[in-house]
């Protein structure tokens, strides 16, 4: 009956100061918010923001194969994290914070990768590297600087390729790998691409096959055919690293 009457009388029911403290430390919910006050919140993101700088510096290990990129990389997350951890104040920013970190990670990291895919001083476009000279040679000189490196002259095989080809050479002329030198009017690829197959961006009336057997990028990125002897800066390309 008693027990009875105590559990009746529960709204009534009061505590002291000391034993309401003791009471909450009891209860596993009060423990849980205790860690996101005050110091226990600064905790908590510092060891969160600690996870996810771990984590992007470990991921840009993996896709680098210099101490630059990873030092790069870890000092511009660093001024992140620590501008961020300054601003922090309560769980909904922490969360947004997190959210924010996992993002910028995955895409750092991606564009990481993906430049690593090309050697160095190459650039990387739709899964091919290209290296674009800033010397000029003969086109046979270029094709054999292309080849001792695994490489062939530049073979245009869309739109795509032709317009990045010409954004990059800008207002300069390059060689790329298409010749008829072995049969008059025949051309073809360096790398066997069937050139019947291949959308071509000749200028007007070219080409004019007057002793010019091999093809280059004019200032404008159309094509003009020119003697081989020439010196004209060149185009090399290759398939990107997996």
């Amino acid at each position: 009956m008693a027990g009875e009457l105590a559990y009746d009388d529960v709204d009534n029911f009061s505590l002291e100061n000391g034993s309401k403290q003791k009471w909450e430390m009891q209860i596993p919910g009060s423990r849980f918010k205790s860690i996101f006050s005050g110091k226990g919140l600064m905790l908590l993101i510092c060891i969160l923001l600690g996870v996810f700088l771990i984590l992007l510096v470990t991921g840009v290990i993996k896709c680098s194969e210099t101490n630059e990129t990873v030092e790069e990389f870890q000092s511009k997350v660093q001024m992140q994290v620590s501008h961020a951890l300054n601003n922090v104040s309560d769980r909904t920013e922490l969360r947004e914070l997190e959210l924010r970190i996992l993002s910028e990670v995955s895409r750092r990291s991606e564009r990481a990768c993906q430049n690593l895919q090309c050697p160095r001083h190459w650039l990387y476009f739709n899964e091919s590297c290209y290296y674009f000279s800033t010397n000029q040679a003969s086109w046979n000189a270029s094709s054999l600087y292309c080849s001792l490196r695994g490489t062939h002259l530049l073979v245009i095989n869309s739109l795509r390729e032709q317009h990045f080809a010409t954004l990059e050479t800008q207002s300069r002329r390059f060689w790329i790998g298409l010749t008829d030198h072995k049969e008059v009017n025949k051309w073809q690829w360096i790398d066997g691409t069937d050139y019947t197959k291949t959308p071509t961006y000749w200028m007007p009336g070219e080409p004019s096959n007057l002793d010019e057997s091999c093809a280059h990028l004019w200032v404008d990125g159309a094509w003009n055919d020119a003697p081989c002897t020439g010196k004209e800066y060149f185009v090399c390309e290759m398939e990107a690293q997996q």
